[in-house]
């Protein structure tokens, strides 16, 4: 037992990859990867926008009701048990939906997954955030590397549902998508059979502390609308940007690599942030975020509604790129940059109740985002104008967090 604390104290890094991995499949694979998805599923299966929009809701109502059930969970097992369990159970949701068509099913599944993500990401991130407590100096890049473990499970998501779809296709299978869906299982395996060592031997002791439930949330109250409205735009983004690059024309390889890039971006991120994280204790970091996700949602649509000709330029082909770049560079960084204001402002003793408040504003937004934009694109102008309202939602979520001062101060 000593050999395994030694080592998360000795290793901090290699610890904070191995909780990595369980953001890669909890999020990265389980929920991300869907975007990859959407376009062949929604011809397969004839959905409309607002029908697919409804499935990631699916996936948030999931992931709020998990949410809302750490609380108990976290009081009476060990983090390090919840984190590895959800990982179990949402590797074996993820492959499920290569067994089927229906889409009630697939809604129950995304449901379903939704809820063992919140497990195994709001775990994680705890557990990430005592790591980062050990070792203040590595602070910021600790919780960067488990929030930019999410790119890893993109990154990787991106060349195999391409190739499986691909092949699928080429041999005249039905349904190829079905069988990206169980190699996709299959990598959440592998990753899984990597991290369980250093993260089961995670020192993560059962939270009996009650005193998280007396926690004052008005002074964060800035803090929790920027993240809401993180939440509400930039999962737009997230679910319909790759259909919006093949309604533009763009070729599916240079769509996989585009998002292969926003995956490689996120990894990235914890590089990029780690000092902003760990100097500011207000909403500063969330502000200068929002405001770099409102700007890579901007970019395709401004290049979406100028094309006239159907024709997309290399210039634009590039500019969609820098999107990637700029959304991708931020969008995990809002989630970190909370975990870490609840680390700089609230007691050790609150962190538990600190990081749910803000994963239950965060599954909020989730909820009505998808289903906004979908309807947007379905009867208000197509998927350009849905990511347009997007980028204004983050941009006023910048302006929202620009106000949250440190507590102290607020005080």
């Amino acid at each position: 037992m000593n050999t395994s604390v030694d080592f998360n104290l000795r290793y901090p890094i290699l610890t904070a990859l191995a909780l990595a991995l369980g953001s890669a499949i909890s999020l990265g694979i389980s929920r991300f990867s869907y975007a990859l998805f959407l376009p062949l599923m929604r011809a397969d299966l004839h959905w409309s926008y607002f029908t697919a929009g409804n499935m990631n809701t699916a996936n948030a109502i999931g992931y709020l009701i998990g949410a809302l059930s750490c609380g108990w969970l976290f009081k009476y097992f060990k983090l390090s048990h919840i984190f590895l369990i959800g990982t179990f159970f949402t590797i074996l949701l993820i492959a499920l939906p290569g067994l089927f068509i229906s889409d009630p099913l697939f809604f129950m599944v995304r449901l379903l997954v939704g809820y063992t993500s919140a497990m195994v990401f709001v775990g994680g991130g705890v557990l990430a955030t005592q790591l980062a407590a050990e070792h203040p100096k590595q602070s910021g890049i600790i919780l960067g590397i488990f929030y930019g473990g999410v790119g890893l499970g993109i990154m990787l998501s991106s060349p195999i549902v391409y190739f499986v779809e691909q092949l699928g296709q080429e041999a005249h299978i039905g349904h190829p998508w079905q069988w990206a869906w169980l190699v996709l299982g299959c990598l959440a395996l592998i990753l899984a059979f990597i991290m369980y060592v250093p993260t089961s031997q995670l020192n993560s002791p059962k939270n009996h502390n009650g005193q998280t439930q007396k926690l004052s949330l008005y002074p964060s109250l800035w803090m929790i609308v920027g993240y809401f409205l993180y939440g509400l735009g930039y999962i737009g983004y997230m679910t319909f940007v790759v259909a919006l690059l093949r309604q533009m024309g763009i070729s599916l390889v240079v769509v996989n690599i585009f998002y292969a890039v926003l995956g490689f971006a996120i990894m990235c991120s914890s590089r990029i942030w780690a000092k902003p994280l760990d100097r500011y204790h207000g909403g500063q970091t969330l502000t200068m975020v929002n405001l770099m996700m409102s700007m890579g949602c901007l970019i395709p649509t401004a290049i979406a509604l100028s094309i006239e000709d159907g024709q997309v330029t290399s210039i634009q082909v590039a500019l969609i790129f820098i999107s990637a770049l700029t959304f991708g560079s931020s969008f995990l960084t809002a989630v970190s940059s909370t975990t870490a204001f609840v680390k700089h402002n609230y007691e050790p003793t609150q962190w538990v109740f600190g990081i749910r408040v803000f994963t239950i504003t965060f599954a909020l937004g989730q909820i009505i985002g998808p289903i906004l934009i979908g309807y947007i694109s379905d009867y208000g102008g197509g998927l350009a104008i849905g990511l347009l309202i997007s980028g204004v939602i983050l941009l006023l979520g910048s302006i929202t967090a620009w106000k949250q001062k440190p507590l102290h101060a607020a005080a």
